[in-house]
């Protein structure tokens, strides 16, 4: 009888992600979806699944409780802020993820086709207005978080002669190689100076709702925002208001809160606001080795073997 891993999230059975399931799965272990996505119904399923996997949708400690043969956890893709971590841990379980570097590439790109559509404001062609767009080089941008996808954004901008400033919690770290970086001590230092703020840090408590009406009023009016990290970054409700009220000019966003929004949603209408559906990682090479990786480790976790990419590598010391 073949393993069984249970998809818990709808976005599995989209025709791109089918795709790569079927091409990397492993010999003796079988895709299951519940019939409805639904908690009892999960629950229900969880009784014989030896792995668990989602894309944005949570997997929970109840779910790891539901099933007793559960060797691993997972995602293809590297935040894992819709897994409970903490439980999975405590259960030993490994949650496999990719690792940041794979991802990195597609998302600084995206990140920056965004800055380009709102320097470039589309929505404004047809007045064939000579003063519609904004110059990319000599303006600035400012980078939240300074890892491997602020680092892309970081070379990627300053490939356009922009001047990049950055706020991140490991100030200092980053050494970049023929241009230059300003970091600053504070967000709010950052805010006045920048012609597009990018949001590239991953999401924690701390960070959840880090972009609200205080900090959106700092920024110029001729500013726009860009999110590929995550939704709950930014207070939405703030963010449409500071839109509507013209504190900001406009807003790329791969992520929102919530995620999808609703099709009646105000950020729908605007024309200001370039949404994308959460896909700045989906390129075929990445989504290639993400999901090989993915199966592999979880492979690796029901024939007892160490999982190499993981989110909790300290459920094997």
């Amino acid at each position: 009888m073949a393993y069984k891993i249970l998809a818990v999230d709808p976005r599995f059975k989209n025709a791109a992600r089918q795709t790569y399931m079927k091409q990397f799965l492993a010999p003796g272990f079988e895709i299951a979806f519940p019939a409805s996505f639904e908690r009892e119904e999960i629950l229900r399923e969880a009784r014989d699944a030896v792995a668990i996997i989602s894309a944005m949708q949570p997997i929970t400690a109840e779910m790891m409780d539901a099933a007793p043969h559960l060797r691993v956890v997972g995602k293809a893709g590297t935040g894992v802020d819709n897994i409970d971590v903490a439980a999975a841990t405590a259960r030993k379980i490994p949650v496999a993820n990719s690792p940041g570097p794979l991802r990195s590439t597609p998302v600084a790109e995206h990140a920056m086709t965004l800055m380009l559509m709102l320097a470039r404001r589309p929505w404004l062609w047809k007045t064939a207005d000579r003063t519609l767009h904004t110059q990319m080089e000599g303006a600035a941008v400012g980078i939240v978080g300074l890892g491997n996808i602020g680092r892309g954004v970081a070379k990627r901008a300053a490939g356009f002669d922009m001047r990049v400033l950055a706020h991140t919690r490991t100030r200092g770290k980053f050494m970049p190689q023929g241009f230059q970086v300003a970091e600053t001590a504070t967000l709010e230092e950052m805010l006045p100076q920048v012609d597009f703020l990018v949001l590239t840090l991953p999401l924690t408590p701390e960070s959840k709702g880090l972009i609200s009406r205080r900090e959106l009023a700092l920024m110029k009016p001729t500013a726009s925002l860009v999110n590929v990290s995550r939704g709950p970054h930014v207070v939405t409700g703030d963010l449409v208001d500071a839109l509507r009220e013209g504190k900001i000019a406009g807003a790329g966003l791969d992520v929102t809160d919530p995620e999808p929004l609703p099709e009646d949603h105000p950020l729908r209408e605007m024309p200001n606001v370039v949404l994308s559906p959460h896909i700045a990682a989906h390129t075929d090479q990445v989504q290639s080795a993400s999901y090989r990786l993915l199966f592999d480790s979880i492979r690796r976790a029901v024939n007892g073997d160490r999982v190499e990419s993981l989110a909790n590598p300290q459920i094997y010391a």
